[in-house]
């Protein structure tokens, strides 16, 4: 807080300066600290730090509302002051010493120094409060942003397990697939009565080549490929059955990188009553009929025919 040098002489109303910065004093006194300050540049000085340090203090500090009964508790501590603060009342005239002792030690210029004390120190409090607030915020915002982050991170583990173990499922089912058809391979060529119809490429100059092994009876058999061209993604090769020109879709069969595969029928019906087995590049839009090309084909032939 600013004080006047030693040298102000004791008239200088500087008890009433900061609530004349303020704008809380009665009337009466504005007018007589007015008058005052046209004739004492010391006072104005003065007056003019008050006032920057209130503007200043106005724009840092949010607006607060002050608490519900400040004012009747101001009121009531200011009743309840010793008697010392109190004009004494006299029948005398009054010495210009009185004079000045009395507006010295008005209710005013001790109520509203005191009131704008207050105020001053709710707003402090509340700045101090909404930097305290501000500072928990952002460091809960950052706690978040950290959780968030361990989150994500859990779930592209979680996701990358998930298709690790997607991945060793379809191999296992594959392995499975293949070991299988293996031993029925392995089944069906140590029965004597097992017939080969070996398949044919249809444009006669490609190397790719095929065996269907049949039963007896025609109700069981395994394709065997060798040689073939890889498909593309997600593609295989249709294996058909034919008869009277009708095509009847039996399986799809898939090749590795050096062209083998192998795939177990269990065709509705003996092989025997088709004519041919045919072999095709698979494609969903299409049929037999409708723009596939033919890669193998064989005649069925039953044994009693041969």
């Amino acid at each position: 807080m600013n004080k006047l040098p030693e040298s102000f002489p004791p008239e200088h109303p500087e008890d009433l300066l900061e609530a004349f910065a303020l704008g809380t004093l009665e009337e009466w006194e504005r007018d007589e600290v007015e008058t005052h300050l046209d004739a004492c540049p010391d006072c104005s000085t003065l007056l003019a730090g008050f006032e920057e340090a209130s503007l200043l203090l106005a724009d840092v500090a949010p607006q607060v509302e002050p608490p519900t009964g400040l004012r009747a508790r101001v009121m009531e501590a200011v009743d309840a002051l010793p008697p010392v603060f109190v004009p004494r009342e006299s029948n005398e005239a009054e010495s210009p010493a009185a004079s000045d002792s009395a507006f010295r030690f008005t209710f005013s210029s001790f109520a509203m120094p005191l009131a704008a004390t207050l105020v001053i120190g709710l707003l402090t409090a509340s700045l101090i409060m909404n930097v305290v607030t501000t500072t928990r915020l952002n460091s809960l915002e950052q706690e978040r942003l950290e959780t968030n982050a361990r989150l994500e991170g859990l779930e592209r583990g979680h996701a990358s397990a998930n298709a690790g173990i997607a991945q060793l499922a379809v191999e296992n089912h594959q392995t499975d697939s293949a070991l299988k058809q293996v031993m029925e391979t392995s089944y069906l060529m140590a029965r004597p009565f097992t017939q080969p119809l070996l398949l044919q490429p249809t444009d006669g100059g490609s190397d790719s080549e095929g065996v269907l092994l049949v039963t007896n009876d025609g109700k069981k058999a395994i394709l065997m490929l060798a040689n073939m061209e890889q498909p593309q993604a997600s593609q295989a090769y249709q294996v058909w059955l034919s008869r009277n020109g009708q095509q009847l879709p039996v399986g799809r069969i898939m090749v590795d990188s050096s062209g083998w595969g192998t795939m177990a029928l269990n065709p509705p019906e003996s092989l025997y009553g088709y004519d041919w087995m045919n072999l095709t590049m698979d494609n969903p839009d299409t049929t037999i009929g409708g723009g596939s090309e033919m890669i193998l084909q064989t005649r069925i032939i039953s044994p009693a025919d041969r």
